[in-house]
């Protein structure tokens, strides 16, 4: 008698990417590799026809309607709530998985009980690497990235241990903290600590998770040979975003940082990320408005 397969349960929030969005379930069958695959995708309020196309061209999926838009939080609990995988994987809808990658990535899982959750190479379309493995990021760190040092100094120090690149690596290697574009966790580490903390619209919610993870004892791994083409910025581009990944940034220091850190760095780390937010608000309106006639 053979085993009965794995099962994965992916949830995909969609997000006015209708295209994007079939060529992404499309390569989760494609590429299933004997797994016996769940998918739900959780509309957040499209307008391009996306839930009619899902379900005509996949009638297998779920897809769950919101009245409202949400964050990629509650969206993702909302498909993790009803999910019934022995492993969860929260995807997003602008990527296109390769062979095999699902099932390493599934393997590996139940192949290693102490680790928590994994993450596949990430990929721009033209196949060079973006990152998906970071590390918690210290104070100095986030100060830099909130004041936008990072950019100015791309090979410093101290962000490029928080920002890594996989690139030519073979094995699974342990990280702090995975990209929530391509996240697989075990339901057990779930029911352990917790769904991602909806208090975070978008941004730093996978970072939050993975430090949770951790904290309860489990250990984070980049699996290399699992590679995933990323379309990046197609599902979260516009400048109403810069205002929102500010508020996660400072909900993220607020919740892990504020409360063992001394006044001064408290109030030197919230001025630098107004002093960004104010960048590129202003960069943004400028920019809006084009060059003076």
């Amino acid at each position: 008698m053979s085993a009965k397969p794995m099962l994965l349960t992916v949830s995909i929030i969609s997000n006015n990417n209708r295209d994007l969005l079939l060529a992404c379930i499309d390569s989760i069958y494609k590429t299933a590799d004997g797994l016996d695959v769940e998918v739900i995708v959780v509309d957040n309020v499209s307008a391009d026809g996306s839930v009619g196309a899902v379900r005509a061209r996949f009638p297998e999926v779920r897809v769950i309607v919101n009245e409202n838009k949400e964050g990629f939080s509650s969206n993702n609990n909302k498909a993790l709530r009803v999910a019934r995988g022995d492993f969860l994987l929260i995807l997003n809808d602008d990527t296109v998985v390769h062979e095999g990658a699902l099932r390493l990535m599934a393997d590996f899982l139940k192949a290693n009980p102490h680790a928590g959750a994994v993450g596949g190479a990430l990929l721009n379309p033209d196949g060079t690497p973006q990152f998906t493995g970071k590390a918690r990021p210290t104070l100095l760190a986030a100060a830099m990235i909130s004041l936008g040092l990072h950019r100015l100094f791309p090979n410093n120090p101290v962000t490029a241990k928080y920002f890594h690149v996989k690139e030519g690596y073979k094995d699974a290697e342990e990280v702090e903290s995975i990209n929530g574009a391509a996240l697989m966790v075990r339901r057990e580490v779930i029911e352990k600590v917790g769904l991602l903390d909806e208090g975070f619209f978008l941004f730093c919610e996978d970072v939050d998770w993975c430090l949770r993870m951790r904290e309860a004892g489990y250990r984070l791994y980049f699996l290399p040979g699992a590679r995933i083409t990323h379309y990046r910025g197609a599902s979260t581009g516009g400048r109403r975003m810069v205002g929102i990944y500010h508020r996660s940034l400072l909900r993220f220091y607020r919740k892990h940082y504020a409360k063992e850190s001394f006044f001064l760095v408290n109030w030197l780390v919230y001025l630098a990320i107004f002093l960004r937010f104010l960048v590129f608000w202003v960069y943004g309106n400028v920019r809006k408005r084009g060059p003076a006639k």
